[in-house]
């Protein structure tokens, strides 16, 4: 009968907590090569993820030897349209292309799976040699069950399969 109180009171004690406390996403994740898709020019892949309240802050960081790149995306989960200055896109650093439109990305960051999966419709416009070109990319990030991987599922407008990428919960 106790046992049966006190798993009660933790399950009680869990629906309380407050929504702001962050997600299960929360916290630095290392790509898994092996289990990806190819990153081409770059070696390593880490993101980071924060979460407070409505606001995410999404920092991925990509790298070859000394070069990298590092990406900051600050969203309201809120808002339909957060605007989001680039310099470049570093996805396709081989590629030439361009940042052109604004100069911005512009995305959507929804929670789905109760706060399992945080999806981003993103888009931007990218000069290429033939003229500017929208390109439109929706991101899931979905962690585990157990919540040691995270797996980034990128549908992109400029191609017809899936990019996925494994990642495991970076330790300091």
């Amino acid at each position: 009968m106790n046992a049966r109180l006190l798993l009660l009171c933790s399950v009680l004690c869990l629906a309380a907590a407050p929504a702001s406390a962050g997600s299960r996403l929360d916290g630095r994740w290392q790509l898994v090569p092996a289990r990806s898709s190819a990153l081409n020019f770059w070696k390593t892949f880490q993101i980071a993820i924060a979460t407070e309240g409505d606001k995410v802050v999404l920092t991925r960081t990509l790298a070859y030897g000394d070069r990298a790149a590092r990406e900051v995306f600050e969203l309201d989960v809120t808002q339909p349209d957060n605007r989001v200055p680039l310099e470049w896109w570093a996805d396709n650093r081989y590629m030439g292309l361009y940042i052109g439109g604004d100069g911005a990305k512009h995305a959507r960051a929804t929670w789905l799976d109760d706060g399992r999966t945080l999806r981003l419709d993103s888009t931007f416009v990218v000069t290429t040699q033939q003229g500017e070109r929208t390109v439109n990319i929706l991101s899931d990030y979905k962690v585990s069950l157990a919540g040691d991987e995270l797996t980034l599922i990128e549908l992109r407008s400029s191609r017809l399969q899936p990019f996925v990428y494994v990642f495991k919960r970076a330790t300091l």
